[in-house]
């Protein structure tokens, strides 16, 4: 019974972290900014112990792996340090996402020709596919707009995750 309880009461603590995104974006770009560094920066060491301690490496691939572990380390810090940096780069890998979602649907309408995909799913895709498009070049040219969809995105995030929890709470039983 107390797991229940637990979990439609962190339902609705997560269903107010939604509303305290919606009130404050700068909360959502913060974490987006956070996690994108923490990431970062966990890959650029990777890369920089693999370069340095390969057995399988060849020369060149240890370097080509220190290298790169010290560009994305150097990376992810700067998200760090940097807010606007960080929240701007964050915003460069929203539009080259939408950028290649968009051209996977695009093409995704020629090769399923073949496949005997129905059209109006060929359609749907290809409109899909031009909407990302235009949505990428949006983010890259409005940058606030950008910022918007991405603090959308999380608080419908919360909002899904503290619906389920309070649903899966409230539905469970207690054996």
């Amino acid at each position: 019974m107390w797991a229940r309880k637990l979990e439609i009461i962190t339902g609705i603590v997560v269903l107010i972290l939604a509303v305290y995104v919606i009130l404050n974006p700068n909360i959502a770009i913060d974490l987006l900014r956070l996690i994108l560094a923490i990431g970062l920066v966990i890959l650029g060491f990777v890369l920089l112990v693999r370069g340095a301690t390969s057995k399988v490496l060849s020369t060149e691939g240890k370097l080509l792996n220190a290298l790169l572990g010290v560009i994305v380390l150097a990376l992810g810090l700067a998200a760090v340090i940097y807010a606007n940096f960080g929240t701007a780069f964050v915003l460069l890998l929203f539009a080259i996402g939408l950028l290649l979602n968009a051209i996977g649907r695009i093409s995704f309408t020629g090769y399923s020709v073949g496949a005997g995909i129905p059209s109006w799913v060929r359609w749907r895709s290809m409109i899909l596919g031009i909407v990302a498009v235009i949505l990428a070049i949006a983010v890259i040219v409005l940058p606030g707009m950008g910022q918007a969809i991405l603090v959308f995105l999380v608080a419908l995030i919360f909002v899904v995750f503290g619906i389920q929890l309070i649903l899966t709470g409230a539905g469970s039983r207690s054996d």
